[in-house]
């Protein structure tokens, strides 16, 4: 059955009577007639019977009737598909960590989606997961901390920033100034103080810079508490618990904290934001806007 006979054949069982599918299909009655006589002669077995005026499925109908649904649903898809396309109507897929698919990329897929006709995909992860995710074509763009990528990821930087500490200010109070400046602090003294630094998963690649800096201070540094995410530190840091050394978007949502102080390292630890693609898949026209927007943006968590 070629196409057109699989749409005379369910408008029929829509309907009941060629009069009924035909009306559907916009075309003659004798067109329908024609078309399932065709059908039936090159199939070899009768689809319907005449009774009483109405077309009567019969059993080889009706165990066809299954599949041609299945085949009409996937054609109502292509057809959705591709009006997409026709009016420029896009899908895209993004990824970022958590904290920048949050607090960075929210803005900005916000203002693009009210301007464009597309959907949008944000999906959390951390670097390795995004990598993989665009190598199997999961994911058209992403962003994350750090600039090492594997082969078949193209990079390029897109903000360069630095990351803040986060002081507990009861504990910390003989390094917090007064003034409206703000504080520099070496790591150097950090290290020095009662109260240690919450350490960042070494697999992070905050957490690596981070224990590579500490290290060439102090070889000998193990770190008491270790986490995975940048908001459990500044919460831990927020108890008490020790200082958090964050990105600066999970140090601007505790600005206003009163238990937290926001300071700087005198000598910056790089956070800068790196923009992802695949070598191996191409973008669509849609995303290659997104990118656009994206590069434009213009950070400022100070």
């Amino acid at each position: 059955m070629n196409l057109r006979q699989l749409e005379v054949f369910y408008a029929i069982m829509q309907a009941g009577t060629v009069s009924g599918a035909a009306k559907n299909l916009h075309v003659s009655q004798p067109n329908v007639t024609r078309v399932l006589a065709h059908t039936e002669q090159q199939l070899g077995f009768t689809l319907f019977e005449r009774v009483k005026g109405r077309l009567v499925p019969t059993l080889e109908a009706n165990t066809l009737l299954p599949e041609v649904e299945n085949i009409y649903r996937q054609l109502n898809q292509f057809r959705v598909i591709t009006n997409k396309v026709k009016q420029g109507h896009q899908h895209i897929r993004i990824g970022a960590p958590p904290v920048l698919a949050s607090h960075l990329l929210t803005p900005i897929i916000a203002a693009f989606y009210q301007s464009h006709a597309c959907t949008i995909d944000l999906t959390t992860g951390n670097r390795n997961e995004l990598c993989d995710a665009l190598l199997n074509n999961e994911l058209d763009i992403a962003i994350a901390f750090g600039d090492k990528t594997p082969a078949g990821i193209s990079h390029e930087s897109l903000i360069k920033t630095a990351m803040k500490i986060l002081l507990p200010r009861l504990p910390c109070q003989s390094l917090i100034r007064t003034d409206k400046h703000p504080t520099n602090i070496p790591l150097e003294l950090l290290l020095q103080q009662d109260i240690a630094i919450i350490a960042l998963d070494n697999r992070d690649p905050l957490g690596d810079k981070l224990s590579q800096a500490i290290a060439n201070i102090d070889s000998n540094h193990a770190p008491s508490i270790t986490v995975r995410n940048y908001s459990a530190g500044a919460e831990l840091a927020k108890l008490g618990a020790g200082i958090a050394i964050v990105d600066p978007w999970t140090a601007a949502q505790y600005q206003h904290c009163p238990e937290l102080y926001v300071a700087e390292l005198n000598t910056p630890l790089d956070c800068s934001v790196s923009l992802m693609t695949s070598d191996l898949h191409p973008l669509s026209i849609t995303s290659k806007q997104f990118l656009q927007q994206l590069r434009q943006y213009d950070a400022v968590t100070q």
